[in-house]
C-alpha cells in the first residue's frame, strides 16, 4: 500500500473516530433515566428546530430553579428532529413567546442546560419526551401521577433500554406483547 493511501486511511480512521466520540449520552450529562427531575417554567425567546438537536432557550419565570435564576436564559435541549416528530411533536407548536412547562432535569457539571422529561406549552396537554422514561414510570407505578400524555410511539416499542428491572416489571404487569414490546394503552 502506498504512504498516500496510508495517510489517507489514517486520516479517514481519525475523522470516524471525532464523529463517533462527538455524539454525547444525555444520561451522562442530564442523570439517568429515572432520576428526580425539576419543574420549570419559561418563556420561550428562541427556537432551533434543526438537527442535530432541537433546542430552545427559555427565559425562566419559574419552577424548582434557585430564585437567583429567574428572569436568566437557559438552553432546552432535545432529540433530533426524527425523534421529536415520532414521540408526537411539530415544528409549528413551539413559537418565541410561548410559555413553556418542563419536567426537566439540570445538567449534572452545573451549565444552564436542561433536558426535558415532558413538554408543555401554553394551555396544552404536557407531552412526554421520553418514551423510556415512560416506561419506567410505568413500571413504578408513578406514570399516571405525572398526568403526561405519552410518547406518540411508545406503544409497540422495545423496552430494552429502559433497563433489564423495567423489562421484567412490564413483563408482569402484562404489558408487553408476544415479541416483547410495549402494550399502551394497558387493555
Amino acid at each position: 500500500m502506498s504512504l498516500f493511501y496510508r495517510v489517507l486511511l489514517l486520516v479517514f480512521s481519525v475523522a470516524s473516530f471525532a464523529t463517533v466520540q462527538a455524539h454525547h449520552n444525555t444520561q451522562a450529562e442530564y442523570g439517568p433515566f429515572g432520576s428526580d427531575f425539576l419543574r420549570v417554567q419559561g418563556t420561550v425567546t428562541a427556537v432551533k428546530w434543526g438537527n442535530p438537536h432541537v433546542a430552545f432557550t427559555i427565559e425562566v419565570t419559574g419552577g424548582d430553579l434557585p430564585a437567583a435564576e429567574i428572569g436568566k436564559q437557559w438552553q432546552v435541549n432535545s432529540h433530533p428532529i426524527n425523534v421529536m416528530i415520532a414521540y408526537g411533536f411539530s415544528q409549528d407548536e413551539f413559537k418565541v413567546g410561548d410559555k413553556m412547562n418542563l419536567l426537566t432535569w439540570k445538567h449534572v457539571r452545573g451549565t444552564r442546560n436542561l433536558w426535558p422529561r415532558a413538554i408543555q406549552l401554553n394551555d396544552a396537554p404536557m407531552k412526554s419526551n421520553l418514551r423510556y422514561t415512560d416506561m419506567i414510570d410505568i413500571a413504578k407505578g408513578t406514570f399516571e401521577s405525572l398526568n403526561i400524555l405519552p410518547a406518540a410511539n411508545l406503544a409497540g416499542s422495545s423496552p430494552i433500554r429502559a433497563g433489564a428491572d423495567t423489562v421484567e416489571k412490564l413483563g408482569q404487569m402484562g404489558l408487553l406483547d408476544s415479541d416483547g414490546n410495549m402494550i399502551w394503552p394497558p387493555r
